[in-house]
């Protein structure tokens, strides 16, 4: 029944992502968390968002100049290894803690931030500190992606720029986690199991959520997306301080 449960997640996660460009772990994490432990969980994650980053950018024929994800791109490699430290040396409930607030506090930011765009002066300047944020999310809890599409989105990248950029940069952190992971000699016997069982739900997911990219109202999913993780969150942070 586990792994059923873990079939469908994933399949949802990856078809969101698919659609959207992002929002894989931001979906699973949270429900996935309340089955399998959240550091045995986390690098599988990272191998999901590689699977379906990959895909998504052999899809897009867009090419896009460096400058708009390079500096983000840079500043990823800065946190990456803090994720990894703080995965491989902290508590399982303080991880849990911290995912579930990370979760709340990133979909709360997210139904807040289209009420408040960003200035006209500051969309010229490089993303650098949403893309730290992001390595450090990515390699600590597999939820990097909602920093830099936050930073994008009210920035103003078109839907295939947003899409092509994030899917790249997913790609190379999450390749880079894995390899750092390896190195600290986390366990990683589960998270490959659970990578294999479950690729054809990533690759029937994520071919549908392309399909649909073009047809469903895109902003309208987000919301509700974000409202089911507002939910999940809060339900992470009480149900780990009781266990606690």
């Amino acid at each position: 029944m586990e792994w059923l449960i873990s079939a469908v997640v994933v399949l949802m996660a990856a078809l969101l992502k698919g659609m959207t460009g992002f929002g894989f772990a931001l979906l699973a994490v949270p429900l996935l968390s309340l089955i399998f432990p959240i550091q045995s969980l986390i690098p599988a994650m990272t191998i999901f968002n590689l699977l379906t980053s990959v895909y998504i950018l052999a899809s897009i024929k867009l090419k896009v100049k460096a400058k708009y994800f390079l500096p983000m791109l840079l500043a990823s490699f800065v946190g990456i290894p803090i994720g990894v430290y703080i995965l491989t040396y902290f508590p399982e409930k303080t991880l849990e803690l911290a995912a579930g607030i990370s979760i709340f506090s990133i979909s709360m930011v997210f139904l807040l931030g289209a009420k408040h765009p960003i200035p006209e002066s500051r969309r010229r300047k490089p993303i650098v500190f949403a893309g730290f944020l992001s390595g450090l999310l990515t390699s600590s809890m597999s939820i990097g992606g909602p920093p830099i599409a936050l930073a994008m989105n009210r920035k103003g990248y078109s839907k295939e720029s947003f899409r092509k950029i994030f899917a790249l940069v997913s790609v190379i952190n999450a390749a880079l986690s894995f390899i750092l992971y390896i190195i600290h000699g986390v366990t990683l016997g589960f998270s490959l199991k659970f990578a294999l069982y479950l690729f054809p739900a990533i690759v029937i997911g994520s071919k549908i959520g392309d399909m649909l990219s073009k047809k469903v109202d895109q902003l309208f999913f987000k919301k509700v997306v974000l409202y089911i993780n507002l939910f999940l969150g809060l339900f992470i942070i009480v149900h780990t301080l009781v266990a606690y």
